[in-house]
């Protein structure tokens, strides 16, 4: 059944309105808003979507949502749903998916991120993690929320595949995946050649590092391997999400080339 919600003031509207403003009250409340027609359908279809919102004015439009989700359906006035966007020209409809545990065990191919602070890099990374096949992402607490607004768009859906561990220690985490054979190759400016490398064993873990000052110090020793991607033209460095992409697919490349 659909409830209709006209009021600002409603406390279901006050309490989403605060799910896409603060980490914060994603983290307490256990969810998160996925916005847009194209995020909206990936929650329906991942089964991550709770609560479907639709505006009253484009409700027909989106009615094909509705019947594909036993989430509960609101409906709300176009007032109501422009005070919840995120976005300069809302399309009117937003899931409210429920957080994923941040403690599920690590795949064979993870990514670990070491205060990478941009929430587009964040999301980008996500987006190529599943297309070639990477199975979590690690994230440390100085990590951009990949479950805000900016990084679930850049990661077009990616999110609701992935599995995403919080860890307040990245350099243990990441010590105790190389005691369990995984090879933990940290991107670094100073590290050895990574297309000259040795093979990598079946588990890898990515080791990604913060766009200004790189990986930190304690996480770069708990590395099996300093990488760095060869750069022969005038530019200092890659961006964040570029580099791990180049990393990721290479990854990829080996394993269809066994």
């Amino acid at each position: 059944m659909t409830e209709e919600i006209q009021s600002l003031q409603n406390p279901r509207v006050k309490s989403w309105r605060a799910l896409a403003k603060s980490r914060s009250a994603r983290m307490e409340a256990g969810l998160y808003p996925a916005e847009g027609e194209h995020m909206a359908q990936e929650a329906v279809q991942e089964g991550a979507c709770e609560q479907l919102l639709i505006s009253a004015d484009v409700f027909d439009k989106y009615a094909y949502l509705a019947n594909q989700t036993d989430a509960q359906v609101f409906k709300l006035s176009p007032r109501v749903m422009e005070s919840l966007s995120d976005t300069k020209t809302p399309q009117g409809v937003m899931a409210i998916c429920r957080l994923p545990a941040f403690d599920k065990p690590v795949g064979k191919w993870a990514v670990a991120l070491n205060a990478v602070q941009d929430p587009g890099n964040v999301g980008t990374i996500l987006r190529t993690m599943d297309a070639a096949g990477f199975d979590t992402l690690i994230i440390d607490e100085q990590t951009a929320d990949p479950f805000s607004a900016k990084a679930m768009r850049a990661s077009m859906g990616a999110i609701f595949r992935m599995d995403v561990r919080r860890v307040r220690d990245l350099a243990h985490e990441l010590g105790a995946l190389a005691k369990d054979g995984y090879a933990v190759a940290a991107g670094d400016l100073h590290g050895e050649d990574f297309f000259a490398r040795a093979p990598f064993p079946e588990k890898v873990c990515i080791v990604i590092g913060n766009e200004g000052q790189g990986i930190s110090a304690d996480v770069k020793k708990a590395a099996t391997r300093n990488l760095k991607i060869p750069m022969v033209g005038g530019a200092e460095s890659l961006n964040a999400a570029v580099a791990g992409s180049i990393m990721i697919y290479d990854v990829l490349r080996e394993k269809l080339n066994r």
